[in-house]
């Protein structure tokens, strides 16, 4: 079955924590077989990891992504998502609202696929959903 929602990378950050919002990891459990994660997401999981001091938590969250890495389809950012990402990208300038590079890849591959994004940070994505048909979800509450 082809996945619905797209998890962003903030959703891949809260299984890393010792004590995740219960409300998300119920939701995404609900919806298991239906979720992936985008190659961008990966790309800024692994960033934010090796950004981390060596030691054990670095190790803990690097293994988490890993686990996440394994139970998650990743959808690629392909030709057909950097043309709409572009698109996106010159609507929200035009909009006097420039978004960052992660997340106007991220949103581009939701739209691309017909995904929905799940995300707590709904206000990052606020100018991309306005000049697009990007859907949001924020499963935290």
């Amino acid at each position: 079955m082809k996945p619905i929602y797209l998890l962003d990378t903030n959703v891949i950050s809260e299984f890393c924590k010792p004590r995740p919002n219960q409300k998300l990891i119920k939701k995404v459990k609900e919806h298991e077989g239906h979720c992936a994660i985008c190659s961008t997401v990966w790309q800024e999981s692994v960033f934010g990891c090796k950004r981390m001091p060596e030691g054990r938590k670095k190790d803990a969250v690097f293994a988490s992504i890993q686990d996440v890495k394994k139970s998650y389809e990743t959808i690629p950012y392909d030709d057909f998502a950097a043309q709409i990402c572009g698109e996106l990208q010159a609507l929200c300038q035009e909009e006097g609202h420039p978004c960052p590079n992660f997340d106007s890849q991220i949103a581009a591959t939701a739209i691309a696929n017909g995904m929905i994004l799940i995300t707590h940070n709904t206000s990052d994505f606020a100018t991309l959903s306005s000049v697009s048909s990007l859907k949001v979800e924020d499963w935290w509450g």
